[in-house]
């Protein structure tokens, strides 16, 4: 089994710095060519499903994916961002200085629930019958796959680094185990 993550392409909002969380902030023309990009970088790789949140700044970077593949789309809310609540919009560095970055916002969603939300779903794709995956969402869901994958814990989450269009890449070896075969990839958005 060979699962790739991709992160979304850029947003406005990644430009100004701002929490976007499950607000569907769309991409910008400077993301709608890294999603071409990547979709180029993948067309060689064999693609059964595509998961996607269904967000749509993630799901415009799985359609673009999916041109090169006519692979089945799955989109699910399962994969997208934590919510921030009222935070959302806020400038991120603003909101890190000024609230607990574990409970960000009463109305929104603790670290905690976001990231065992994505690792239950993940638990279904693995089981899913589907030998080669590709996962779009954002940096939480990137981000939480990358510890499920590897077997980390929350606690290294906020270290991983993921850019927009970024490709991680982990294969199921013959013990079960999931290996990390590409790291944050981001040279189909060089020249």
């Amino acid at each position: 089994m060979k699962i790739f993550t991709v992160r979304h392409g850029q947003t406005d909002w990644n430009i100004e710095g701002r929490l976007q969380g499950h607000t569907d902030i769309p991409l910008n023309p400077e993301g709608l060519d890294q999603a071409e990009r990547v979709a180029r970088r993948l067309s060689g790789e064999k693609v059964d499903a595509i998961y996607t949140s269904d967000l749509s700044r993630a799901f415009k970077t799985a359609e673009a994916i999916n041109q090169h593949h006519n692979a089945k789309i799955i989109s699910t809310p399962a994969l997208r961002e934590a919510s921030f609540g009222k935070w959302e919009g806020q400038n991120i560095d603003l909101v890190r200085a000024e609230v607990n970055w574990e409970h960000p916002d009463p109305d929104g969603e603790d670290k905690a629930t976001a990231f065992n939300r994505i690792h239950t779903f993940l638990e279904t794709v693995v089981k899913s019958g589907h030998e080669n995956i590709v996962i779009v969402g954002h940096y939480g869901s990137v981000t939480a796959a990358i510890c499920y994958f590897l077997d980390m814990s929350i606690d290294h989450q906020r270290s991983l680094s993921v850019g927009n269009t970024a490709v991680h890449c982990f294969q199921k070896d013959a013990d079960g185990k999931f290996r990390m075969k590409i790291e944050n990839d981001m040279s189909h958005l060089d020249g």
